[in-house]
C-alpha cells in the first residue's frame, strides 16, 4: 500500500507539473499575442497612409462608443472617462483586458469581445487623434493637489499628465471618474487589483486622493 501511495504521489506530481507547464505556455502565448498586436498598432501609427485609413475606419466603428464617451471621445457623463487624446497603446490594452475578463464592465466587456484586432486598433487610433476638452468640474481645486501629484504620479503620468505608451493620459479627466477610480485602486477592487496603482495609493488617505483628483481634472 505504501508503494501504491508513493507511486500515486509521483504520478500526481508529474501531472501537476505538466498542467502547470501548459498554463505557463498559455500565459506566455497570450503575452506574446498582445505584444504582436501592439506592434501592429505601432506599425500602423508610424505609416501616415495606414494611419489615416485606420482613423477613418475607427470613426465609423466608434459609433458603438458615442453614447457614453461622446462622438469625439469627450465623455458625456462625469463618471465616464474621456478617450480623446488618450494614448493609443493604453486604449488598445484596455480592450484586451475587458475582452479577457481582467477588467469588468457590463457594456465594455460585451463590446470588447465582439471587436476584431483591427477594430480595436482603428478605434484606439481614432480617439487618440481627437482633442480632449476638459469639462467644467464640480469641485474646487484643492491646493494640496499639485504637491501630491508631483510626489506620486509624475513618474508614470509625466509632468503634464499625458502619460506615455501604456501609461494613460489622466490630464483633464472628469473629477468624478478620477475620484471613483482612485477609490477602486485603494480598496483593491476586483476590477483594478492587477494594476500597479493599487500599491501606489493603498496607504494614501482618501482626502489626499480627492485633492490630487481635483488637480488632475483641471490639467489641460
Amino acid at each position: 500500500m505504501f508503494n501504491t501511495i508513493k507511486w500515486f504521489n509521483i504520478k500526481w506530481s508529474s501531472k501537476s507539473k505538466w498542467i502547470l507547464a501548459l498554463m505557463l505556455v498559455a500565459e506566455l502565448s497570450a503575452a506574446e499575442s498582445l505584444d504582436e498586436m501592439l506592434s501592429e498598432l505601432t506599425m500602423v501609427q508610424n505609416n501616415s497612409a495606414l494611419l489615416q485609413a485606420s482613423i477613418a475606419a475607427g470613426e465609423d466603428r466608434s459609433l458603438l462608443c458615442v453614447n457614453c464617451h461622446g462622438k469625439d471621445g469627450n465623455s458625456v457623463r462625469d463618471y465616464i472617462p474621456n478617450l480623446a487624446s488618450q494614448n493609443s497603446a493604453y486604449l488598445f490594452k484596455q480592450f484586451e483586458l475587458f475582452a479577457n475578463g481582467t477588467r469588468k464592465d457590463y457594456v465594455m466587456s460585451k463590446l470588447a469581445k465582439n471587436l476584431s484586432t483591427q477594430d480595436r486598433i482603428d478605434i484606439a487610433l481614432f480617439f487618440a487623434s481627437k482633442d480632449v476638452k476638459p469639462r467644467k468640474q464640480t469641485v474646487s481645486v484643492d491646493p494640496k493637489g499639485k504637491a501630491i501629484y508631483d510626489s506620486m504620479c509624475i513618474q508614470c503620468h509625466e509632468a503634464e499628465g499625458h502619460g506615455n505608451g501604456i501609461y494613460p493620459r489622466i490630464a483633464g479627466q472628469p473629477y468624478e471618474y478620477l475620484s471613483k477610480t482612485l477609490k477602486k485602486f485603494k480598496s483593491g477592487h476586483e476590477d483594478r487589483k492587477q494594476s500597479p496603482m493599487t500599491a501606489v495609493v493603498k496607504n494614501i488617505p482618501q482626502d489626499q486622493l480627492d485633492a490630487v483628483a481635483s488637480f488632475i481634472a483641471t490639467m489641460p
